[in-house]
């Protein structure tokens, strides 16, 4: 792989990364709407998550090419451990909107009273 081809090989990560940003606005918007959309938003979502499963594919094929390149002759370098630390970001916060925290349980207030009778 050149480095001309790179920014092509990089292209769908960066409509990755625009379309998370539009999927959360789309996903805060449509939780104020009816179930349908916020369904339909879930599943983008998801969608968006599966891409970039693909993409963290690809960049492991892109580390062991940058791996070999020389040094002496190439002036730019993809710097893969940050590509990394993006593309896990915004899987985290794909994951965040898709499920969001949730409290923990309430502990039951212990019962005061003797609820068993003696038989006469």
């Amino acid at each position: 792989m050149t480095f001309r081809r790179l920014p092509r090989a990089l292209s769908p990560l960066l409509l990755t990364l625009l379309t998370a940003q539009f999927g959360a606005t789309y996903s805060a918007y449509a939780n104020d709407r009816d179930g349908v959309r916020d369904e339909i938003a879930r599943q983008d979502l998801a969608l968006i998550q599966d891409q970039l499963a693909q993409i963290q594919r690809i960049v492991d094929r892109l580390e062991i090419r940058v791996g070999e390149f020389d040094p002496e002759t190439t002036r730019v370098f993809l710097d893969v451990p940050r590509l990394r630390r993006d593309i896990q970001a915004v899987d985290k916060g794909i994951d965040d909107v898709l499920e969001p925290p949730r409290l923990p349980p309430r502990q039951p207030v212990p019962l005061a009273g003797d609820y068993l009778r003696e038989l006469r």
